[in-house]
């Protein structure tokens, strides 16, 4: 069986942290089964720089593969955070976390819109904010019931 068996489409996080050190993400990213029967992730970003930087992109990139594996929001903070499984083990066969149902992960994850922040666009919160995305999207979270998601 492979995860995720339905597409889910625009799945919008808005993350902030003012701090010291702020953090700031916003985007919006679909969700959807690799084509062919295939195993793995892929994660796309036809966006340019001026939506969102190489390292930022990673970054939500790595949160939902965070997410797929299992990791909980607390290892997301933490220098000993899981190691992400490599391509060619995605490719052949990795399970998806035990509560998102039973599978292997065959997911494409598209980046569809991000607007940056000159300032505190930062990797890391881009990686928390990616595996609330992907939490969101399978646990049925809707935008407009997160007040954090609302537009600014």
């Amino acid at each position: 069986m492979r995860f995720p068996a339905e597409a889910r489409r625009d799945v919008h996080v808005r993350y902030t942290r003012p701090s010291c050190m702020g953090g700031f993400a916003w985007f919006t990213v679909d969700f959807e089964p690799l084509p062919d029967g295939r195993l793995g992730f892929e994660f796309v970003n036809p966006l340019g720089t001026e939506d969102i930087d190489a390292e930022c992109a990673q970054a939500v990139s790595d949160g939902i593969l965070l997410w797929l594996i299992g990791a909980g929001r607390e290892s997301l903070h933490s220098v000993h955070r899981p190691r992400l499984p490599s391509a060619k083990e995605l490719d052949a066969g990795v399970p998806v976390r035990p509560d998102a149902g039973p599978g292997l992960i065959a997911l494409r994850a598209v980046l569809r819109h991000s607007r940056p922040h000159p300032i505190d666009s930062l990797p890391v919160t881009h990686t928390r904010a990616g595996w609330r995305a992907a939490d969101k999207s399978w646990r049925g979270g809707e935008a407009t019931a997160d007040p954090m998601d609302r537009a600014l």
